[in-house]
């Protein structure tokens, strides 16, 4: 090979660059597995962790560089990377006191968020890998731990994760060969120095062999498996179905077909389904709510159907005028706030209802006026906008509702009857077969409560607490014909269909008219990017109201139902039991509580609270973190540029020189061990240099090395003096010409 200054230079430092770029490719496997997850991450989120990695090997191409500053310039240009790819540009605060320094720095430090945090991590995850295969049995433990996740993620997903496995493994294998040979020019230095004469000498066959493995494992034939793997065997031991994965022999079908979306027929819940994050409609409310579609009111023990009354009600055509309310609902009581919503629809789809908040009070336009508004009619019972026409659905429309203001106070004072009254018994209908178990349980949650509202809150939260949600709910478990009861018993998993439907029927044997609601949650806000301009230093500025005027972005994945429960005077009052979803509701405005003066209290020596005194939040506990960890590292570095910590190095320097004598005694038994193969033994009555002797007279052209060997071997045993690494690799050098000349 030419020796010239660029080819010196690529190879000075080639296993370390070889290994960054192995370690890049090794953990790129767990972002290929995230964005086969549906809706973990985010597509951006994907995009500035992938170029996080690409940047991170790329910095290993810098010559002659301490791995102090590689790790700063690989920071460096991680911030850049987001400020390029968040569109960053310089925000220019006054300050005057602390906090306009704190909300400066969190209005330039806080545009790189979100997506900075995962990068970030990331890239302390490529320094961790890059510590780890500095050592052989390291680089075995992470290859080991990271097929093992692979294997159990594939075996109880949908996913498949063996193109992972197989990735994972070829980059283990291509990492312990690059520490063999790093151990080989360290401890061989004249082997390794020819091999660098001709290194096509050891590629070569490298190349052949994993191009061969690779070869075979593609155009091998298929294998059914043999055994049955352990959570197949586990499952099938306790009696219950696996499955299909689309990964082999199953023996159901897997429910979860079907992609999220505003249902149609709602007749028979249960199963599982994709989230599907494609936009239905953007809405610019003036307050966060949730989009009302239908309501049900029948329940026949497996889904919801609309009563064959609900059939017959009258409608109304749709005017610009306020919609008329159903003269059947007392509203006396009820406070509101009305809120205007502006719908635009991104989709071409027709729905049979149009979407609006709690309550819509009247619609002011559609299609900008250009459309008239004939195929839109008014369901006051149900409380729906009802879309009559097969086609040309309302591209936008605007109008205004009304959301409830949720006086609890009053509302837990409302104690009226229902049982006698046939006009509500659509209200209060469950099957005549319903489990008597699901009336008990729903008695016992509510057994301390002494009205209606506080029985209904007892439910939704037990409901939110005790059973997870999941997309893809275990319906094997599933024995009952009733779908509440095999929700609440057996499957004890599922999403919101799950959880609103229990709520409504175990609200009716408790007799409270409830039904039930399907449309879509309040989706994701534009209030997001004003957090986000100022990072997690938010809360020192200006507070944002998570539940104000914004623009909405409504996806398929945020179709969604839940329960409305009637209270005389109030109306129909919504509930939310799904595990970790939480209702915009409207609260009246806090009044200050009144101050009790003490009878002997001095008035102008009571202290003062103001409401500015910030408490202790995560951001605190975050802000606290941060200063540790800056002051931990300042004081580390004056730690390592003190005496003391130099006089520390020097004197784990002078212990490490008694273990090269200590590694040649190891070195030189190995050899010993080696020899009785090929016929050198060493008799019991023999000392070391007796037997070292007859072995240089059995074989002359050994005497030379032997010699030398056991001298330097009988030096660092015996000798108080002190081996180096240089005298530690001669020995080296000696035993495998030594090897090489036994026969």
């Amino acid at each position: 090979m030419p020796n010239t200054w660029w080819s010196r230079l690529l190879l000075k430092e080639w296993a370390l660059r070889v290994s960054a770029l192995i370690v890049g490719i090794y953990l790129y496997q767990f972002v290929i597995w995230i964005m086969k997850e549906d809706g973990l991450w985010l597509p951006e989120t994907v995009s500035f962790v992938t170029w996080t990695l690409v940047l991170s090997v790329a910095t290993f191409l810098i010559p002659r560089i301490r791995t102090g500053w590689r790790a700063l310039i690989q920071f460096v240009l991680i911030i850049w990377l987001h400020g390029l790819g968040m569109g960053y540009h310089w925000v220019s605060v006054e300050v005057k006191v602390w906090r306009d320094a704190l909300r400066w720095i969190g209005l330039n430090a806080g545009q790189l968020e979100p997506y900075i945090w995962f990068s970030i991590g990331a890239w302390i995850t490529f320094l961790f890998a890059m510590w780890s295969i500095q050592e052989r049995y390291r680089i075995v433990i992470l290859i080991f731990i990271s097929i093992l996740f692979f294997a159990v993620r594939d075996s109880f997903s949908t996913i498949f994760l063996w193109p992972q496995v197989a990735m994972i493994l070829l980059c283990g294998f291509l990492l312990l060969i690059v520490r063999h040979f790093t151990l080989l020019k360290k401890r061989a230095p004249d082997i390794w120095e020819t091999i660098s004469d001709y290194p096509s000498s050891f590629i070569v066959p490298i190349v052949i062999l994993v191009g061969v493995i690779a070869v075979a494992g593609v155009f091998a034939p298929t294998v059914n498996p043999l055994l049955t793997d352990p959570y197949t065997a586990w499952k099938v031991s306790r009696g219950e179905t696996v499955p299909m994965l689309g990964k082999g022999v199953s023996v159901v079908t897997s429910t979860a077909d079907a992609s999220s979306g505003y249902s149609r027929d709602d007749s028979q819940l249960g199963g599982g389904f994709r989230f599907d994050y494609t936009p239905v409609m953007s809405v610019e409310s003036s307050k966060r709510t949730y989009f009302r579609g239908e309501t049900r009111s029948l329940y026949n023990g497996k889904g919801w159907e609309l009563t064959p009354t609900e059939k017959r009600l009258p409608l109304y055509r749709v005017n610009l005028n306020p919609l008329p309310p159903d003269p059947r609902f007392d509203l006396s009581q009820l406070k509101t706030k009305e809120v205007t919503q502006s719908v635009v629809m991104e989709r071409d789809e027709v729905f049979p209802v149009l979407f609006g908040g709690t309550t819509i009070q009247r619609i002011i336009e559609v299609n900008k006026g250009e459309n008239p508004l004939q195929r839109i009619v008014w369901a006051p019972r149900q409380s729906e906008l009802r879309f009559t026409g097969r086609n040309n659905y309302p591209k936008d429309y605007k109008l205004v509702t009304q959301e409830p203001i949720i006086e609890e106070d009053l509302l837990r004072a409302v104690k009226a009857d229902y049982a006698n009254k046939p006009e509500w018994a659509e209200y209060l209908q469950v099957p005549a077969d319903l489990p008597e178990r699901v009336k008990q349980l729903a008695a016992d949650i509510t057994k301390t409560a002494t009205n209606p509202y506080d029985k209904a809150k007892l439910i939704e939260k037990y409901l939110s607490e005790h059973f997870p949600y999941t997309n893809t709910p275990d319906d094997s478990k599933a024995k009952s014909k009733d779908f509440v009861d095999r929700f609440l018993f057996e499957v004890k998993q599922g999403y919101c269909d799950y959880f609103s439907t229990a709520m409504a029927v175990m609200t009716r044997s408790l007799g409270l008219p409830t039904r039930w609601v399907k449309g879509y949650s309040s989706g994701s806000s534009s209030i997001a990017n004003e957090i986000r301009e100022q990072g997690i230093l938010s809360q020192l500025g200006a507070s944002v109201d998570l539940d104000g005027a914004a623009t909405y972005t409504i996806r398929n994945s945020d179709a969604h139902s839940w329960v409305e429960v009637y209270f005389e005077g109030f109306g129909w009052i919504s509930f939310e039991p799904t595990s970790g979803f939480k209702l915009p509701n409207v609260f009246p405005e806090a009044a200050p509580p009144p101050v009790d003066e003490l009878p002997d209290s001095d008035v102008s020596t009571t202290p003062e609270t103001t409401s500015d005194a910030p408490s202790l939040t995560w951001l605190w506990l975050t802000l606290s973190g941060v200063a540790a960890a800056g002051l931990a590292a300042v004081g580390l570095f004056f730690l390592m540029r003190s005496e003391a910590w130099h006089n520390w190095r020097e004197r784990r320097k002078q212990m490490q020189v008694v273990n090269w004598n200590q590694k040649i005694v190891v070195e030189f038994e190995r050899m010993l061990r080696s020899s009785r193969r090929k016929g050198y033994t060493r008799h019991e009555h023999e000392t070391l240099r007796e037997a070292t002797t007859r072995w240089s007279t059995q074989s002359k052209w050994l005497k030379k090395e032997l010699d030398a060997l056991i001298e330097l071997f009988e030096r660092a045993k015996y000798s108080k003096l002190a081996f180096t690494e240089v005298e530690y690799q001669q020995v080296n050098q000696l035993i495998i010409r030594v090897k090489e000349q036994m026969k």
